[in-house]
């Protein structure tokens, strides 16, 4: 059994299937960290960090009961962003961590769907991260995205309550009406 899943993203805003994939991955691990991007890898534009990281305390508080292993959230890519310029890549991340929690390299993994794992060839260090560190790929059970939650928002449509996150207030989702980020 893996030591640590390491379960990074935008989180822009979390939702179900994130939740769906929490879960997942408590079950594969000794315990998962949910570590939302600071400064995203693709440039991309996101709300508030603290908002972010707050909406995951949330949403882990929700579903602690259905998970198998502790599952905590990690405002860690903060922390290494202070450390450099530009974004926290995965496989920094996951170096940065297998040396402060002192665990193997395999025995720590990244938690990603398939879309993700197809792509990680191509991501910064992408060969070194799968020959580094293990990965987690979790089908998706929820068709589900974050750009599509936004989008429905910004068009002033409801969104399906299967796609909300647990523990996360529907009315934190006007955050993306409103913004529009």
């Amino acid at each position: 059994m893996i030591e640590v899943a390491v379960y990074g993203g935008a989180f822009d805003p979390p939702h179900a299937g994130h939740a769906r994939v929490m879960i997942e991955a408590s079950r594969q691990a000794r315990q998962v960290w949910v570590v939302p991007s600071f400064r995203h890898a693709d440039g991309k534009r996101m709300a508030d960090f603290d908002l972010r990281l707050g909406w995951l305390h949330d949403v882990v508080a929700s579903i602690r009961p259905l998970c198998a292993a502790p599952v905590r959230v990690s405002g860690i890519e903060r922390e290494l962003a202070q450390l450099q310029p530009g974004p926290v890549y995965s496989y920094t991340l996951l170096e940065r961590l297998a040396t402060r929690l002192g665990i193997a390299d395999r025995q720590l993994a990244l938690v990603t769907g398939p879309d993700v794992l197809e792509r990680l060839p191509q991501f910064h260090r992408g060969a070194a991260l799968l020959e580094r560190f293990a990965v987690i790929a979790i089908d998706e059970q929820l068709d589900v995205r974050s750009s599509s939650l936004r989008q429905r928002l910004q068009q002033g449509l409801a969104l399906p309550k299967q796609w909300l996150a647990p523990g996360l207030d529907p009315l934190n989702y006007r955050h993306y009406a409103v913004h529009g980020t």
